[in-house]
């Protein structure tokens, strides 16, 4: 079968989620809601994911096997490594598309290109938004990749998000996301940061909220404050404050080393330290 042929329906093909977590979870629900031939596995437990019954597929083996459309959702390099490329199973597959939806540095995904077969597909489609708008199906997707390629998962990506944006070849997409998280990452500490000061100040925390809403000081973490469920988290490596830290450290190695500005160098990494060292709200 020619690799045109493997691309002309994209829905009509089998479709896998790889990282079942907060993101992946929802987004393989609303795949299979819209009657999508999708399957998922992740490295948790299959307790975890009763509810799709043989529509989760614990071997990875098997997943690779079955599906030729993989969405890669795991947290970091490390687990994307054990998932594409030490994976015999998957690398003997004739072909496959690959999405990368997860936020990982320009340099390990130019890499990773490197390290597959040259017959396989490989689109970087990071996503931005939260669980809400992954159970919505309304996330954005940067996408970078040839142009053919791209318009063939559109249908796809159009059941899973209403911002599709083709920013250009294969890591544009990336680099988008990466600059587009330390924006949301700075605005993070920084409304966490006034949010701990409240009482020095004599106000509450709706009284802030609603200022910043309706002002200068507007940003998407205090516009959905209320309804992020880890708004109020402290830092953990495991839990949503770690991954925006290791988005943070993507960005921070994805930089040019060539263009040295010591002032910059020193705010970026207080970024990362403030996220690390998160101050607690009241």
């Amino acid at each position: 079968m020619s690799r045109t042929n493997n691309q002309s329906n994209i829905l009509n093909q089998k479709i896998g989620i790889a990282g079942c977590g907060e993101m992946g979870y929802p987004m393989l629900k609303v795949l299979l809601q819209n009657n999508v031939n999708a399957t998922g596995h992740d490295i948790k437990a299959s307790d975890n994911f009763k509810d799709f019954g043989n529509k989760y597929i614990p071997s990875k083996s098997d997943f690779f096997i079955k599906n030729d459309v993989i969405l890669t959702i795991v947290r970091d390099t490390k687990e994307t490594e054990d998932l594409l490329v030490n994976n015999d199973k998957f690398l003997l597959k004739k072909h496959a598309t690959i999405l990368i939806c997860s936020t990982l540095p320009i340099t390990y995904i130019l890499n990773l290109k490197k390290k597959l077969p040259d017959h396989f597909i490989l689109i970087d489609t990071p996503m931005s938004g939260s669980t809400i708008k992954a159970k919505e199906g309304t996330l954005t997707f940067m996408v970078g990749g040839k142009n053919d390629e791209v318009q063939n998962i559109m249908p796809l990506l159009n059941i899973l998000g209403d911002n599709i944006l083709h920013i250009g070849d294969f890591g544009k997409g990336m680099s988008v996301k990466l600059l587009n998280n330390f924006i949301a990452a700075s605005s993070v500490l920084a409304t966490r940061n006034v949010l701990s000061q409240l009482h020095d100040f004599g106000l509450t925390e709706k009284q802030l909220l609603d200022v910043i809403k309706c002002s200068t000081g507007d940003n998407w973490f205090a516009q959905n404050y209320d309804t992020l469920n880890w708004s109020k988290e402290n830092f953990d490596k495991t839990n949503t404050m770690g991954i925006l830290e290791k988005d943070l450290l993507s960005y921070l190695e994805s930089k040019s080393k060539n263009d040295k500005n010591l002032t910059i160098d020193n705010y970026e990494n207080s970024i990362v330290e403030g996220i690390k060292n998160i101050p607690k709200i009241p």
